[in-house]
């Protein structure tokens, strides 16, 4: 088992490293199958101590040039992309926290504002914690034809 970002799983498989991958790409790879999993919603959140120190008034190319922002792995680009999407270009500062469960308690301890998949953040909503919406990430799962039988159930079960 092999652990990377969706966006570069599909490396992985073309490689040969693995015989199966969770990817945001949703094209088959040659020699391959997939299978569409569903979306995978991400919410940008922060704790409110985090807010009220680096986004008083809202969130801003101006702001996020110097708050820290979170990342799984120096291959995630999840934050990048909503920094992008509210005007910010340059590179984020930022904790590398290769840990969902600890991303998720680093965010809430107000070490710096993340993407966080709303399944994990859903629990921690009622106690206070801001969440701004962002788009789903589709999911697939692509496995190559060679080992499919193999997996057969593994794909049932999907």
């Amino acid at each position: 088992m092999v652990v990377d970002d969706q966006d570069f799983s599909y490396d992985l498989l073309k490689s040969g490293e693995v015989a199966v991958a969770i990817t945001a790409q949703p094209g088959p790879l040659q020699g391959c199958d997939s299978l569409a999993l569903g979306t995978l919603r991400y919410s940008a959140t922060a704790s409110p101590a985090h807010v009220a120190r680096w986004f008083p008034h809202s969130v801003t190319p101006q702001a996020l040039t110097v708050t820290p922002a979170l990342r799984f792995n120096e291959k995630e680009r999840l934050q990048t992309q909503r920094a992008a999407r509210q005007g910010h270009a340059a590179p984020l500062p930022s904790h590398r926290i290769a840990s969902s469960h600890g991303f998720i308690d680093a965010c809430r301890a107000g070490l710096g504002w993340g993407m966080n998949p709303d399944l994990l953040t859903k629990p921690h909503l009622a106690s206070g914690a801001p969440v701004r919406l962002t788009p789903a990430m589709p999911l697939h799962r692509q496995f190559a034809r060679l080992t499919a039988p193999a997996l057969a159930r593994v794909t049932r079960a999907l």
